[in-house]
Protein backbone atom coordinates (compact mmCIF):
# COMPACT_ATOMS: atom_id res chain seq x y z
CA UNK A 1 0.00 0.00 0.00
CA UNK A 2 1.23 3.45 -0.82
CA UNK A 3 3.18 5.03 2.07
CA UNK A 4 1.42 8.34 1.48
CA UNK A 5 -1.71 6.65 2.80
CA UNK A 6 -0.09 6.66 6.25
CA UNK A 7 0.95 10.32 6.24
CA UNK A 8 0.22 11.90 9.65
CA UNK A 9 -3.08 13.73 9.71
CA UNK A 10 -2.64 17.43 10.51
CA UNK A 11 -4.29 18.26 13.84
CA UNK A 12 -3.94 21.57 15.65
CA UNK A 13 -2.47 21.63 19.15
CA UNK A 14 -5.74 22.92 20.56
CA UNK A 15 -7.70 20.10 18.94
CA UNK A 16 -5.16 17.55 20.16
CA UNK A 17 -5.32 18.93 23.71
CA UNK A 18 -9.11 18.71 23.90
CA UNK A 19 -8.98 15.30 22.26
CA UNK A 20 -6.82 14.11 25.15
CA UNK A 21 -8.96 15.99 27.68
CA UNK A 22 -12.09 14.20 26.44
CA UNK A 23 -10.52 10.73 26.63
CA UNK A 24 -12.21 9.73 29.94
CA UNK A 25 -15.64 10.48 28.45
CA UNK A 26 -14.74 8.64 25.24
CA UNK A 27 -13.79 5.72 27.46
CA UNK A 28 -17.10 5.99 29.33
CA UNK A 29 -19.06 5.86 26.07
CA UNK A 30 -17.02 2.88 24.87
CA UNK A 31 -17.53 0.95 28.11
CA UNK A 32 -21.27 1.65 28.03
CA UNK A 33 -21.34 0.40 24.43
CA UNK A 34 -19.50 -2.77 25.59
CA UNK A 35 -21.02 -3.47 29.03
CA UNK A 36 -18.91 -6.58 29.66
CA UNK A 37 -15.92 -4.26 30.16
CA UNK A 38 -17.49 -3.09 33.43
CA UNK A 39 -16.71 -6.52 34.88
CA UNK A 40 -13.06 -5.52 34.62
CA UNK A 41 -13.74 -1.93 35.66
CA UNK A 42 -15.55 -2.58 38.93
CA UNK A 43 -12.41 -3.65 40.82
CA UNK A 44 -10.41 -0.45 40.17
CA UNK A 45 -13.53 1.61 40.99
CA UNK A 46 -13.93 -0.14 44.36
CA UNK A 47 -10.19 0.00 45.02
CA UNK A 48 -10.15 3.73 44.32
CA UNK A 49 -13.18 4.34 46.53
CA UNK A 50 -11.69 2.43 49.45
CA UNK A 51 -8.31 4.09 49.04
CA UNK A 52 -9.78 7.59 48.88
CA UNK A 53 -12.07 6.97 51.86
CA UNK A 54 -9.22 5.53 53.95
CA UNK A 55 -6.87 8.42 53.21
CA UNK A 56 -9.57 11.02 53.81
CA UNK A 57 -10.51 9.41 57.12
CA UNK A 58 -6.86 9.25 58.19
CA UNK A 59 -6.43 12.90 57.20
CA UNK A 60 -9.36 14.05 59.35
CA UNK A 61 -8.36 11.85 62.29
CA UNK A 62 -4.77 13.09 62.21
CA UNK A 63 -5.82 16.73 61.99
CA UNK A 64 -8.27 16.57 64.90
CA UNK A 65 -5.72 14.70 67.01
CA UNK A 66 -3.06 17.32 66.23
CA UNK A 67 -5.45 20.20 66.92
CA UNK A 68 -6.43 18.70 70.28
CA UNK A 69 -2.79 18.23 71.22
CA UNK A 70 -1.87 21.81 70.24
CA UNK A 71 -4.85 23.11 72.20
CA UNK A 72 -3.35 21.68 75.41
CA UNK A 73 0.27 22.46 74.51
CA UNK A 74 -0.04 26.24 74.29
CA UNK A 75 -1.21 28.66 77.02
CA UNK A 76 -4.93 29.47 77.29
CA UNK A 77 -4.80 33.03 75.99
CA UNK A 78 -5.16 34.73 72.62
CA UNK A 79 -1.48 34.17 71.82
CA UNK A 80 -1.70 30.50 72.65
CA UNK A 81 -4.88 30.11 70.62
CA UNK A 82 -3.23 31.83 67.65
CA UNK A 83 -0.22 29.49 67.87
CA UNK A 84 -2.51 26.47 68.09
CA UNK A 85 -4.45 27.52 64.99
CA UNK A 86 -1.27 28.32 63.03
CA UNK A 87 0.32 25.02 64.03
CA UNK A 88 -2.86 23.15 63.04
CA UNK A 89 -2.79 24.81 59.61
CA UNK A 90 0.83 23.81 59.08
CA UNK A 91 0.09 20.24 60.20
CA UNK A 92 -2.93 20.12 57.87
CA UNK A 93 -0.76 21.25 54.94
CA UNK A 94 1.81 18.57 55.75
CA UNK A 95 -0.88 15.90 56.13
CA UNK A 96 -2.45 16.86 52.80
CA UNK A 97 0.95 16.62 51.08
CA UNK A 98 1.54 13.19 52.64
CA UNK A 99 -1.98 12.04 51.74
CA UNK A 100 -1.51 13.12 48.11
CA UNK A 101 1.85 11.30 47.97
CA UNK A 102 0.29 8.17 49.49
CA UNK A 103 -2.65 8.39 47.04
CA UNK A 104 -0.27 8.62 44.08
CA UNK A 105 1.72 5.58 45.24
CA UNK A 106 -1.17 3.29 46.21
CA UNK A 107 -3.41 4.37 43.36
CA UNK A 108 -0.56 3.75 40.92
CA UNK A 109 0.20 0.33 42.41
CA UNK A 110 -3.20 -1.21 43.04
CA UNK A 111 -5.51 0.67 40.70
CA UNK A 112 -2.82 0.79 38.02
CA UNK A 113 -2.64 -3.00 37.98
CA UNK A 114 -6.40 -3.25 37.44
CA UNK A 115 -6.27 -0.49 34.82
CA UNK A 116 -3.73 -2.60 32.91
CA UNK A 117 -6.10 -5.58 32.97
CA UNK A 118 -8.93 -3.36 31.73
CA UNK A 119 -6.70 -1.95 28.97
CA UNK A 120 -5.92 -5.51 27.89
CA UNK A 121 -9.62 -6.31 27.49
CA UNK A 122 -10.16 -3.13 25.48
CA UNK A 123 -7.27 -4.02 23.19
CA UNK A 124 -8.77 -7.48 22.64
CA UNK A 125 -12.07 -5.89 21.62
CA UNK A 126 -10.19 -3.60 19.25
CA UNK A 127 -8.65 -6.60 17.50
CA UNK A 128 -5.26 -7.04 19.13
CA UNK A 129 -4.32 -10.73 19.48
CA UNK A 130 -3.39 -12.17 22.90
CA UNK A 131 -0.06 -13.45 21.59
CA UNK A 132 0.86 -9.89 20.59
CA UNK A 133 0.57 -8.69 24.19
CA UNK A 134 2.70 -9.07 27.24
CA UNK A 135 1.45 -9.35 30.80
CA UNK A 136 2.10 -6.28 32.96
CA UNK A 137 3.26 -7.54 36.39
CA UNK A 138 2.38 -5.86 39.68
CA UNK A 139 6.09 -5.19 40.28
CA UNK A 140 6.13 -3.00 37.18
CA UNK A 141 3.28 -0.91 38.60
CA UNK A 142 5.13 -0.53 41.91
CA UNK A 143 8.32 0.68 40.22
CA UNK A 144 6.32 3.00 37.97
CA UNK A 145 4.43 4.52 40.90
CA UNK A 146 7.64 5.12 42.87
CA UNK A 147 9.29 6.75 39.83
CA UNK A 148 6.29 9.03 39.41
CA UNK A 149 6.36 9.95 43.08
CA UNK A 150 10.06 10.80 42.91
CA UNK A 151 9.47 12.94 39.82
CA UNK A 152 6.53 14.82 41.35
CA UNK A 153 8.39 15.40 44.62
CA UNK A 154 11.43 16.74 42.75
CA UNK A 155 9.19 19.06 40.71
CA UNK A 156 7.36 20.22 43.85
CA UNK A 157 10.64 21.03 45.60
CA UNK A 158 11.95 22.88 42.57
CA UNK A 159 8.74 24.89 42.25
CA UNK A 160 8.82 25.68 45.97
CA UNK A 161 12.32 27.14 45.61
CA UNK A 162 11.32 29.00 42.43
CA UNK A 163 8.33 30.46 44.26
CA UNK A 164 10.64 32.57 46.44
CA UNK A 165 11.83 34.59 43.43
CA UNK A 166 10.24 38.05 43.74
CA UNK A 167 7.31 38.97 41.47
CA UNK A 168 7.59 36.24 38.83
CA UNK A 169 8.47 33.29 41.07
CA UNK A 170 5.00 32.37 42.34
CA UNK A 171 3.13 32.38 38.99
CA UNK A 172 6.02 30.57 37.27
CA UNK A 173 6.14 27.94 40.01
CA UNK A 174 2.38 27.38 39.79
CA UNK A 175 2.42 27.13 36.01
CA UNK A 176 5.42 24.79 35.83
CA UNK A 177 4.07 22.63 38.64
CA UNK A 178 0.73 22.16 36.89
CA UNK A 179 2.46 21.54 33.56
CA UNK A 180 4.69 18.75 34.86
CA UNK A 181 1.91 17.18 36.94
CA UNK A 182 -0.39 17.04 33.91
CA UNK A 183 2.36 15.65 31.70
CA UNK A 184 3.22 12.90 34.19
CA UNK A 185 -0.42 11.92 34.69
CA UNK A 186 -1.06 11.88 30.95
CA UNK A 187 2.05 9.80 30.26
CA UNK A 188 1.02 7.37 33.00
CA UNK A 189 -2.34 6.66 31.39
CA UNK A 190 -0.81 6.31 27.93
CA UNK A 191 1.55 3.82 29.57
CA UNK A 192 -1.19 1.16 29.81
CA UNK A 193 -1.56 0.39 26.08
CA UNK A 194 2.18 0.79 25.50
CA UNK A 195 3.18 -1.56 28.32
CA UNK A 196 1.00 -4.24 26.75
CA UNK A 197 3.17 -3.80 23.65
CA UNK A 198 6.42 -4.19 25.65
CA UNK A 199 7.43 -0.58 25.07
CA UNK A 200 10.00 0.67 27.54
CA UNK A 201 9.88 3.83 29.61
CA UNK A 202 12.23 5.65 27.22
CA UNK A 203 9.95 4.95 24.26
CA UNK A 204 6.91 6.00 26.27
CA UNK A 205 8.50 9.34 27.15
CA UNK A 206 9.38 9.89 23.49
CA UNK A 207 5.78 9.12 22.49
CA UNK A 208 4.42 11.52 25.13
CA UNK A 209 6.75 14.30 23.99
CA UNK A 210 5.86 13.72 20.35
CA UNK A 211 2.16 13.99 21.24
CA UNK A 212 2.60 16.57 23.98
CA UNK A 213 -0.75 18.43 23.55
CA UNK A 214 -2.75 15.18 23.74
CA UNK A 215 -0.70 13.98 26.71
CA UNK A 216 -1.23 17.26 28.55
CA UNK A 217 -4.94 17.20 27.75
CA UNK A 218 -5.35 13.69 29.14
CA UNK A 219 -3.25 14.54 32.21
CA UNK A 220 -5.24 17.72 32.84
CA UNK A 221 -8.48 15.76 32.71
CA UNK A 222 -7.14 13.10 35.10
CA UNK A 223 -5.88 15.76 37.51
CA UNK A 224 -9.25 17.55 37.59
CA UNK A 225 -11.21 14.31 37.89
CA UNK A 226 -9.15 13.36 40.95
CA UNK A 227 -10.90 16.13 42.91
CA UNK A 228 -14.49 15.14 42.07
CA UNK A 229 -16.02 13.23 45.02
CA UNK A 230 -17.72 9.87 44.33
CA UNK A 231 -17.48 10.19 40.53
CA UNK A 232 -13.68 10.29 40.34
CA UNK A 233 -13.14 6.50 40.82
CA UNK A 234 -15.52 5.79 37.92
CA UNK A 235 -14.12 8.43 35.56
CA UNK A 236 -10.50 7.60 36.40
CA UNK A 237 -11.31 4.03 35.40
CA UNK A 238 -12.94 5.07 32.14
CA UNK A 239 -9.85 7.25 31.54
CA UNK A 240 -7.82 4.04 31.25
CA UNK A 241 -10.16 2.86 28.49
CA UNK A 242 -10.07 6.29 26.90
CA UNK A 243 -6.27 6.25 26.99
CA UNK A 244 -6.26 3.05 24.90
CA UNK A 245 -8.60 4.64 22.35
CA UNK A 246 -6.52 7.82 22.31
CA UNK A 247 -3.28 5.87 21.88
CA UNK A 248 -4.75 3.97 18.94
CA UNK A 249 -5.76 7.25 17.32
CA UNK A 250 -2.35 8.86 17.89
CA UNK A 251 -0.46 5.82 16.69
CA UNK A 252 -2.62 5.63 13.58
CA UNK A 253 -1.62 9.17 12.65
CA UNK A 254 2.02 8.19 12.73
CA UNK A 255 1.56 5.08 10.60
CA UNK A 256 2.68 1.49 11.21
CA UNK A 257 6.32 2.20 10.37
CA UNK A 258 6.57 4.45 13.41
CA UNK A 259 5.14 1.74 15.66
CA UNK A 260 7.70 -0.74 14.33
CA UNK A 261 10.54 1.70 15.04
CA UNK A 262 9.28 2.08 18.60
CA UNK A 263 9.29 -1.66 19.19
CA UNK A 264 12.81 -1.97 17.76
CA UNK A 265 14.05 0.72 20.18
CA UNK A 266 12.99 -1.26 23.27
Amino acid sequence: MDSAHYAPQPVSRTTAFFEGFAAPWAGLRYMNAHPKLWRHGILPVLCNLLLTAALFGALLYGWFRAYGWFDTLFPTNWWGSSLAILSSILVAALEIALAVAAWIVFQGIFCGYFYSLLAREVELLLGMKPEEMREVPLLYQIKDALRDLATLVAVAVGCFVLGWVPLVGAPLALGLGLYFDCFVFGMDYLDYPQSLRARGRRVQRAFARRHRPSTLGLGSSVLLLSFIPVLSPVLLTTAATGAVLLYRKLEGRGGPDQAVRQVVQV
